[in-house]
């Protein structure tokens, strides 16, 4: 797994993607409360652990994609954030998370230049 600090010399935009199963989404209030779950919860303590640590959010989306070899979906939070120096340690979406217990199955992924999106941290169940 690699670093979760993101370092910048000068404010620029960087990529990452927020990702958890859909099945784990749902163990915390049931399938028929996946939006609430989502927007009231996970997205919010997203979106202000990234706002308190000084990110911007320049532009998001949310899809969810297949994961047939688990028999599962997974729901995919892609942000592309403005930083200013010294960077943003992305292990501030886990805290956020932890501290309310809502970090299972939570996966981190950050655009790197040449290797497409890298873990840079994933909850290990």
């Amino acid at each position: 797994m690699k670093r979760s600090e993101v370092s910048v010399l000068y404010e620029q935009a960087i990529e990452i993607r927020v990702e958890f199963p859909v099945s784990v989404l749902c163990e915390y209030n049931g399938p028929s409360n996946l939006d609430v779950t989502w927007d009231d919860n996970v997205m919010y303590l997203i979106d202000d652990a990234l706002h308190s640590a000084g990110a911007y959010i320049k532009n998001r989306t949310l899809e969810v994609y297949p994961l047939p070899e688990k028999n599962d979906e997974v729901q995919r939070y892609q942000l592309t954030l403005i930083i200013k120096p010294p960077g943003l340690d992305l292990y501030c979406i886990a805290e956020g998370l932890i501290k309310e217990n809502f970090q299972k199955g939570l996966c981190i992924k950050l655009k790197s230049e040449y290797h497409g999106f890298e873990v840079v941290y994933e909850d290990i169940r």
